[in-house]
């Protein structure tokens, strides 16, 4: 994908699902961005180094901001359904949400995913430099692409959907994580990440950037979401389209 190739990354960081709820929870609450920077500021005082907007601790808040707060406007109806799905959900139980919206907002987290979901696929375990390898072919032999990337699969390590091995750098898949009450909701995700107004469903539902997560959904579980749509092309080819 030549453009994103020249896209901006992004996301950058190492995440912690403990400040993705946090800024969820604050951005559910109404707090405009402004906001809710002053309380990242306060959250990640002592765990991130620096001052300012380019520092570690002001891009860790960007990224933080663009996932949950100020998303794109394509991404909003998306954004405010997951909000009212994060309410009595708890714990790991809001991974998929936060995967969601990784996804939705940053392409370039799409693409780590997917290349670590396709290396577990076909070999059972991801090393670290597999997983930078296969995402510079689409974003560039960039250190900066290099390292963000390797953030990311620390990010997925400390999420709990790696697993680290005996062999320093390569990891294991974990336990597929279920998605029950949020299935519908995780492919509309997919499919705004794609970039795409329809999909084939069947591709869509197994993509390698959903990897963590049993994905065992039905043209009938996704009637559920308004804003998506299943039509049958040709004989057996179901696609799933974005109703807006």
């Amino acid at each position: 994908m030549p453009a994103e190739t020249r896209g901006i990354i992004g996301f950058d960081r190492k995440i912690s699902l403990r400040w993705l709820d946090a800024t969820a929870e604050w951005t559910a609450q109404g707090l405009a961005a402004p906001a809710i920077r002053g309380q990242l500021e306060r959250l990640l005082a002592g765990q991130v180094a620096g001052e300012g907007s380019h520092s570690a601790r002001g891009k860790t808040m960007t990224v933080l901001l663009h996932v949950w707060t100020a998303v794109p406007d394509a991404v909003a109806p998306l954004r405010d359904d997951g909000l009212v799905l994060l309410r009595g959900r708890g714990g790991r139980d809001r991974l998929p949400l936060h995967w969601g919206m990784c996804l939705a907002t940053y392409p370039f987290f799409r693409d780590v995913a997917a290349a670590t979901g396709r290396l577990l696929a076909l070999q059972g375990s991801a090393a670290r430099a597999q997983i930078v390898r296969r995402t510079a072919e689409s974003w560039g032999e960039r250190t900066t692409a290099t390292r963000a990337a390797q953030r990311i699969v620390r990010s997925f390590v400390e999420w709990g959907v790696l697993v680290e091995t005996g062999d320093r750098g390569t990891y294991a898949p974990a336990a597929k994580i279920p998605v029950a009450g949020v299935g519908p909701w995780l492919l509309e995700a997919g499919l705004v990440s794609s970039g795409r107004r329809e999909y084939p469903f069947r591709a869509l539902a197994a993509g390698a950037a959903f990897y963590p997560f049993d994905m065992a959904l039905s043209g009938q579980n996704v009637s559920g979401n308004p804003r998506l749509e299943i039509c049958r092309q040709g004989l057996d080819e179901d696609v799933v389209m974005l109703n807006r």
